[in-house]
């Protein structure tokens, strides 16, 4: 099954909910609602929703695109949320249109995770909350900084003065990390 087109803008297809363990899993299913899959598809396919699935990692996500939609780059909202992804896979920096990307309620617990995210550079909306990372000190700041061109974090607006304490954040942590280094070769 292939989605073709070129003209107009599709609903999301909507894998939610499909007690999915792979993205593959996805090629055998019917999305819920919105977008069906069909020859001869003329609208472009710029949304898709895994949601509440049990999908482990990402790393069959450019073929599973490439399977289901005609366009895979011209994806710009990924939604991840509420499943059991503990990384994420590189794979996401294929989809450079990508301004939306919720992965939220997921088993993320490395900080060092978000700078895989940086590469994508239209990316104004993530979701990030549920996550064992949101527990530890100077996440939203880490965030932030890391991904400067962010407009929303976790369903909340990033003002200018959050940019700036993530600017202010970025600048005393990387001096503590050099001041640490240099005691260390003492």
């Amino acid at each position: 099954m292939s989605v073709r087109t070129l003209n107009t803008v599709a609903p999301p297809l909507d894998f939610s909910f499909k007690n999915l363990a792979t993205l593959t899993d996805s090629l055998e299913e019917e999305p819920r609602k919105g977008t069906k899959l069909r020859e001869g598809y003329t609208e472009v396919v710029t949304a898709v929703r895994y949601n509440n699935n049990s999908l482990s990692e990402l790393s069959d996500l450019s073929p599973t695109m490439t399977a289901l939609v005609f366009q895979p780059t011209a994806l710009s909202w990924l939604d991840f949320s509420f499943n059991e992804l503990v990384t994420l896979d590189k794979v996401l920096l294929e989809f450079v249109n990508l301004t939306t990307l919720y992965l939220h309620g997921n088993q993320i617990c490395n900080l060092m995770e978000v700078k895989k995210l940086s590469g994508l550079p239209l990316l104004r909306t993530l979701t990030l909350h549920g996550n064992p990372i949101e527990n530890q000190e100077g996440y939203r700041h880490f965030v932030l900084s890391t991904l400067s061109g962010l407009k929303q974090l976790d369903f909340s607006s990033v003002t200018k003065q959050n940019q700036r304490d993530a600017e202010n954040w970025r600048k005393l942590s990387s001096k503590k990390m050099k001041m640490g280094k240099k005691k260390k070769a003492e």
